[in-house]
């Protein structure tokens, strides 16, 4: 074969190498990705699955020595950052959710709220028209130990590992999530660390309004499956979202007046779940308009 012809077909063999290498070079760059890193590393890998519905965690991995001592770690961290929160000038947004429906017994399965049909039209109507949802929201700057759980009081948590079931995380991308569980049940006194409490006479002050036709004694109130959920930025920890889930079953005896007197006393019992939802924005508006004229 003719040596020019060879040294032609050598240069393009080389030529067609440079540019293999160079486009494995420009598709390994396109496919770098950015790792997120941890401020605050904590053990994540607990979880297996989370309900939203339910609000459960299952976790099928651990053990419950090793889910304790995961928890406490989480839990430390969760305390700290919660307190936190107040020490900031965040612009924050509220939203306060009620909700009544049926108690659940034993084995999970709902419960008749009164064997009166009168009685549990009644708690209907009152849960359609007299629970609304409530939004607030205070600017950046504004006083947070006034607007954030507890209100008045430095601390947004007391809550302590003996008052606690568990606490999980979970992080994904930018965010980390991390649930903890109240003990069921849950004493009001424990509540009243880390919850405003929208106390729950606020629902009986609602039936009072039917006095003519119905009187309601003193509630008994049980606290369970209370929660308190965080959503915080995985590099700086700056706390982004929190929610206070509030469970308990309500019993009180309801009598009768007038045209419904026949009815006599009948016991009611039911379940009302206050959930309140917090929103938080570190950002200080002042400096994004300083960016924005530059």
């Amino acid at each position: 074969m003719n040596k020019k012809i060879i040294a032609a077909i050598a240069m393009l063999l080389v030529s067609a190498m440079i540019f293999s290498f160079a486009g494995c070079s420009s598709t390994a760059e396109d496919e770098t990705t950015t790792t997120i890193k941890a401020k605050t590393p904590l053990p994540t890998d607990i979880t297996t699955s989370y309900d939203e519905e339910s609000r459960v965690v299952t976790d099928t991995t651990y053990s419950p020595e090793a889910l304790a001592a995961n928890s406490k770690t989480i839990f430390e961290y969760f305390n700290i950052h919660m307190n936190e929160a107040k020490n900031g000038k965040a612009a924050v947004s509220m939203k306060n959710e009620k909700k009544i429906s049926k108690s659940v017994d034993e084995n999970g399965d709902s419960i008749k709220m009164s064997e009166n049909e009168y009685i549990n039209a009644a708690i209907t109507t009152l849960d359609s028209y007299m629970l609304p949802t409530k939004k607030e929201s205070i600017e950046y700057g504004d006083d947070l130990v006034a607007f954030l759980p507890v209100k008045g009081q430095s601390y947004v948590s007391q809550l302590t590992m003996d008052e606690i079931d568990c606490a999980t995380c979970v992080d994904e991308g930018a965010n980390r999530t991390i649930t903890v569980n109240l003990k069921s049940p849950t004493l009001p006194e424990t509540i009243e660390k880390a919850y405003d409490l929208d106390d729950v006479n606020k629902v009986i002050e609602e039936f009072k309004k039917a006095e003519k036709y119905l009187t309601v004694g003193t509630p008994v109130v049980s606290y369970r499956d209370c929660q308190i959920i965080i959503v915080s930025d995985v590099e700086t920890d700056a706390i982004k979202e929190i929610k206070y889930v509030k469970v308990c079953d309500v019993a009180v005896d309801v009598t009768g007046v007038g045209s419904l007197s026949e009815i006599g006393t009948v016991p009611v019992k039911f379940c009302y779940t206050n959930t309140v939802s917090y929103s938080i924005d570190n950002t200080n508006p002042a400096e994004t308009t300083t960016l924005a004229e530059m």
